[in-house]
């Protein structure tokens, strides 16, 4: 018989209806039901006797299944909420990890752009360095042409003077040219 027992809010539960409503019941039947009602720990505990007596009636049965139904829903909404609002504050934890990472990539966006800047910088001074090393380049290579040219006219002068055999106007000549010797 112990199996078949069950406390009031078991029974509430069970039937879906409140504590309350079985307790009332139980109050206005205490002599039907004096000999099916116990206590163990602190608990009303109802045989099945009295399960049977307090069943709700028949006008009652569409109420209380509506409102297990009701009940379900709550359940399932409530769990559904649960759900949303953990998804809700996943993403927004995402969202809040997303603008740090873009606030750290902005700074080293950032970084990046002062340095192309710098290298940009050093890159017009060198090419201005590049420039001015081949201007004077370009000055030298003249100077060596000219030099050239020199030279060669100088040989002809020598040859020139060679052949008369002078040799005195060939030192002097030089003298004049490289200076006294």
């Amino acid at each position: 018989m112990n199996e078949k027992m069950m406390t009031v809010k078991e029974y509430a539960d069970q039937q879906h209806v409140s504590r309350q409503s079985v307790n009332s019941k139980i109050n206005r039947h205490k002599e039907e039901l004096k000999n099916h009602i116990c206590t163990e720990n602190g608990k009303k505990v109802l045989d099945r006797f009295a399960q049977e007596f307090l069943k709700p009636t028949k006008g009652n049965v569409l109420l209380i299944n509506k409102n297990a139904d009701l009940e379900k829903s709550l359940a399932i909404e409530k769990s559904e909420s649960k759900q949303n609002k953990a998804l809700a504050e996943s993403q927004e934890n995402m969202a809040k990890s997303f603008g740090y990472e873009l606030k750290i990539k902005n700074k080293v966006f950032q970084d990046y752009v002062r340095i192309m800047k710098e290298m940009e910088k050093c890159i017009i001074e060198q090419n201005a360095v590049i420039a001015q090393k081949d201007e004077r380049i370009a000055e030298l290579t003249a100077k060596a042409v000219a030099f050239e040219n020199f030279a060669e006219r100088l040989d002809k002068l020598f040859a020139l003077f060679e052949d008369n055999a002078n040799i005195g106007i060939v030192q002097k000549v030089a003298s004049g040219l490289f200076g006294k010797k």
